[in-house]
């Protein structure tokens, strides 16, 4: 078998659900529901130093649950700290950054989550966040996403840096304990044997990075891979104490679905590249999981 290098499955709708994993359309979202608005590197929509007064920078700041980062989208406009989310001096131009200002309803302060394609989208449920007047996307200017970037508006180019959740209620993710990531070895471990290959052995590294993707998953309200991209970095930072060799991820979760080890390995086992991914030549793995709301966000990390 060829081992694939660096290799990302996450469940689509093509595969096990139905459209589970896609952001809301503006109507949707549109519902007064108050919380953190996720974007890139997992963080948060946040208001600088929870500033107040007119003209306070919105930034993007690793995620922490305080009010400054607590926004309701309601009637096209999304609020926090008594006052909205605007575009200087209404401003339509490529890189007018975006500040708090008190809600007047002008169109500087009108957002929409479209529906995927309304905007040119390569693909439904693109995530951008929208002022229509300007008809530019809420953007991390550079895709700089290190705490503090003040935010701008920019042409729509569905990039991770124009990704935001509508906002979602604060939580405290729960980490079950380990006997569920054991049931998910041991049912993978038996799948392996019967299909002829050796029992893979539990790393305390590869868990640590499964359990970053679980968590950054959580934090963006979708299932995916955005902790993979570093995850050699982060197996040298965890003391990994092998060579780092091919390394492959499967990633789970949708409200509703796989709310335990056996339908999550079986959906696994049930979908062509994730079943490859579980039965390949790798010699560990780690496995992570995170409940939130009564999601189940599920990543299962291999090496070679």
């Amino acid at each position: 078998m060829t081992i694939r290098t660096l290799t990302k499955v996450a469940l689509t709708a093509a595969t096990v659900l139905a459209a589970t994993a896609g952001f809301m359309t503006g109507a949707q979202a549109d519902t007064g529901l108050s919380g953190s608005v996720n974007g890139d590197g997992g963080k948060c929509l946040d208001v600088r130093a929870a500033g107040t007064a007119n003209g306070t920078a919105v930034q993007l700041y690793d995620c922490n649950g305080t009010g400054a980062q607590t926004w309701t989208y309601s009637g096209g406009t999304l609020s926090a700290l008594g006052k909205c989310l605007d575009v200087t001096s209404g401003g339509t131009a490529d890189r007018t950054p975006v500040q708090l200002y008190d809600c007047n309803g002008t169109g500087a302060q009108q957002w929409t989550y479209p529906a995927g394609g309304s905007l040119g989208s390569p693909q439904p449920g693109d995530g951008v966040l929208v002022n229509p007047q300007s008809g530019k996307c809420l953007d991390v200017p550079g895709g700089n996403a290190v705490n503090g970037t003040q935010l701008q508006i920019y042409t729509c180019n569905y990039s991770a840096a124009q990704q935001w959740s509508q906002p979602v209620p604060q939580f405290q993710p729960t980490q079950p304990g380990p006997s569920v990531q054991q049931q998910v070895l041991d049912l993978v471990n038996t799948y392996r044997a019967q299909n002829g290959k050796p029992a893979l052995q539990a790393d305390p590294a590869l868990a640590r990075t499964a359990q970053d993707e679980a968590n950054a998953e959580s934090a963006h309200g979708q299932q995916g891979h955005f902790a993979f991209g570093d995850m050699s970095n982060s197996l040298r930072a965890y003391g990994y104490a092998h060579p780092i060799g091919a390394l492959a991820e499967n990633a789970a979760g949708a409200p509703g679905f796989w709310t335990d080890a056996q339908s999550v390995v079986q959906a696994w086992t049930g979908d062509a590249l994730h079943r490859n991914n579980i039965l390949g030549d790798y010699t560990y793995t780690g496995v992570g999981l995170t409940v939130a709301n009564g999601t189940y966000w599920w990543a299962q990390d291999f090496a070679a």
